[in-house]
C-alpha cells in the first residue's frame, strides 16, 4: 500500500516541474527503481492512473528503470551485480555483501508537451 503515497509524491513533483516549464501535457515518465526498494511496477501504474485522471498527467506512459543491486566480496574486492538469489563472486566464489545501492525511486526524466 505504500505505493499509493510514494506514487502521490512522484506525480506531485512532476505536475510541480510541468508547471514550472508552462507544459501543457505530461505524456512520459521514467522513473528509476532500485531492485531493493520494495516498489512494485504494476502497484505504481495503477496508482498512477488513478492519482492522475483529471491532470495534465492523465493518460502518461510510464518508463520503468530496475537498477539492480551489487555486491562486493570482501575475499578480492570485486564489485559485481547480484544475479537473482545468488551472493558468490564470480571471481573466487566467496560470498559477497550488498554494498547499499538499489534502494533508489526518483524521476529520471519526463516528456511534457
Amino acid at each position: 500500500m505504500h505505493e499509493m503515497a510514494v506514487t502521490g509524491n512522484i506525480l506531485r513533483i512532476a505536475l510541480t516541474e510541468a508547471e514550472r516549464i508552462e507544459a501543457t501535457r505530461i505524456t512520459g515518465i521514467t522513473l528509476v527503481i532500485g531492485e531493493l526498494s520494495s516498489i512494485l511496477n504494476d502497484s505504481v501504474q495503477l496508482y498512477f492512473d488513478l492519482l492522475s485522471e483529471g491532470s495534465i498527467a492523465s493518460g502518461a506512459t510510464l518508463i520503468f528503470k530496475r537498477i539492480p543491486a551489487t555486491l562486493r566480496c570482501p575475499a578480492c574486492g570485486l564489485t559485481y551485480p547480484k544475479h537473482g538469489g545468488r551472493f558468490a563472486c564470480p571471481a573466487c566464489g566467496a560470498d559477497g555483501r550488498l554494498t547499499g545501492n538499489a534502494k533508489e525511486f526518483y524521476i529520471e526524466s519526463m516528456e511534457v508537451e
